[in-house]
């Protein structure tokens, strides 16, 4: 690493922006006036510190406010801890972050199977990697099981040691493994309660307590030290099951062609992972942790000992059931999309278009965004009852009744259909990250179909619905022009070109295409 140069740059630019994100607790000085000093302060401090081995001390402790979820305000469970560190300490982090990655990327030392806190990553990632895997071992009649981990405070648990022999392990050594050891230790917390007694607000901190476990929480480098400590996780059971993972929310899968074999590889994967988690002090709590089966013989699997056996499951926001129907999952979006109609109308009444477009955006859209490359496949009834939402919340902003027609308010307003979002989503992952050849690398004479996908053949309806083979099949049916221009064009292409026509159904849309043609 020490080879590696800092772009430091690259931090001094984005230092604004951790400002704006960051609140300076225990920070000598403000957001703003950190704002207004030069790029010398936190070149100062990485100089100094960082040479050394050494983080400042007075950066280590962190404020902790409680913030009520639900339930009665007298019991301590129903308050989830944020933990607020001081903003100088996240530009340091930022400096080192910036070094970490560069040394990671460049040794190939990212966990494959992780897609917690990477770039070019997400959930989304994570959840397209397991419900593929499923559907190519469904294709082939196999049988799967998932298992998903449960866990506590995974965070919260880890042994400072550990962690730094797992740094260590990673090509790390001198000042800067001695830089995370400081990190690490000597590390303290202070709850802060803010209460109005007689209309005057009353500040209440606790004593300063020592932090000997864990990663620290609201910090930049928390999470990625998290996933480097597990980034083994993957191949101590390469050889017994397919593990998939954002950050602690970990699924094993497990496939076979005899409900005998699942049921004993199955225990095996569960069992490793426990020995993992007790040898690394992981808390691997066996009474929450899920079994979901999936294929023909899932009916005959034995009920696993000390395992929960479920017909659907929340993994990372989506409800998945053994059938993959995603009927649960429309179940509670629409639910949500409705109450979301609600509060628009709410909105409109009392703000202006831009605003309530605005709020539609951030309350209706994001949630019907989410997972849509997976279960915007599955059914057009799925489709159709997320669309009949969307028209309701189309209407109310264009100010339509109940059964007018919102085919031109989609243009006027500049909004996508679910079906047009659907179809964006599945050509931009096939295009730029689906794993299906290109007919040119097929065969070798020259033709003008030589950027399309070359589809596999399969036997399933279910393999159809694969966001890659999905994908690849639309963008098949795009314009030559299309298909010729790289990943981030065409996908601002497809969006205006999209915008200008209010896409109902996927039939729609091919004859629009052909007619475009």
């Amino acid at each position: 690493i020490k080879q590696v140069q800092c772009g430091f740059e690259r931090t001094v630019r984005s230092k604004p922006q951790m400002v704006k994100r960051g609140v300076p607790q225990g920070s000598v000085l403000g957001p703003v006036l950190f704002v207004l000093f030069t790029s010398d302060l936190p070149k100062y401090l990485e100089n100094q510190c960082y040479p050394r081995g050494e983080f400042p001390t007075k950066l280590k402790t962190s404020k902790v406010y409680p913030l009520h979820k639900n339930g009665s305000k007298q019991e301590v469970q129903n308050y989830r801890p944020i933990s607020l560190v001081p903003t100088i300490s996240k530009i340091i982090e930022k400096i080192v972050l910036v070094r970490l990655l560069d040394h990671l990327n460049i040794n190939n030392l990212l966990p494959e199977r992780q897609h917690g806190f990477i770039s070019g990553k997400s959930t989304t990632s994570a959840l397209i990697d397991l419900v593929e895997q499923i559907i190519d071992n469904l294709e082939k009649g196999i049988t799967v099981t998932s298992v998903f981990l449960d866990l506590s405070k995974a965070f919260d648990s880890l042994d400072h040691r550990l962690i730094i022999q797992k740094i260590e392990s990673l090509g790390f050594e001198g000042s800067t493994l001695r830089w995370f050891q400081s990190y690490l230790s000597e590390r303290c917390q202070i709850v802060e309660i803010k209460q109005v007694q007689c209309g005057f607000e009353r500040t209440v901190r606790s004593k300063p307590q020592m932090v000997k476990r864990g990663v620290p929480q609201g910090s930049v480098l928390g999470p990625v030290l998290f996933v480097l400590f597990t980034s083994d996780l993957p191949k101590y059971l390469e050889n017994q099951c397919y593990p998939i993972m954002f950050a602690d929310d970990t699924v094993l899968l497990t496939g076979s062609n005899s409900s005998e074999l699942l049921d004993i590889n199955t225990y095996i994967s569960v069992s490793m992972a426990q020995q993992y988690c007790d040898s690394n002090d992981l808390v691997f709590n066996s009474s929450k942790t899920k079994l979901l089966a999936l294929g023909r013989l899932k009916d005959e699997l034995t009920e696993p000992p000390d395992l929960q056996r479920v017909g659907t499951t929340k993994h990372l926001g989506v409800i998945l059931d053994e059938c993959l129907s995603w009927k649960d999952h429309v179940d509670q979006l629409c639910s949500r999309l409705n109450s979301a109609v609600f509060a628009l109308k709410r909105i409109k009444a009392v703000a202006t278009s831009t605003a309530t477009k605005t709020a539609y955006h951030a309350i209706f859209e994001s949630h019907l965004r989410y997972g849509i490359i997976l279960w915007g496949g599955s059914t057009m009834d799925n489709l159709e009852r997320v669309l009949i939402a969307q028209k309701r919340a189309v209407r109310v902003m264009a100010g339509l009744q109940p059964r007018d027609s919102c085919r031109e308010a989609f243009k006027s307003l500049g909004i996508l259909t679910v079906v047009s979002i659907y179809i964006i989503e599945v050509i931009n992952h096939a295009a730029s990250r689906g794993n299906l050849p290109r007919m040119s690398a097929v065969h070798d004479h020259h033709t003008r179909h030589g950027n399309d996908f070359s589809l596999p053949i399969h036997r399933t309806a279910l393999f159809s619905k694969k966001p890659c083979y999905a994908g690849a099949k639309l963008f098949n049916l795009l314009p030559q022009d299309f298909k010729n221009c790289d990943s981030k064009t065409l996908k601002r292409r497809l969006l205006n070109w999209l915008k200008d026509r209010s896409i109902y159904t996927l039939d729609e849309f091919k004859t629009s295409i052909n007619n475009f043609h």
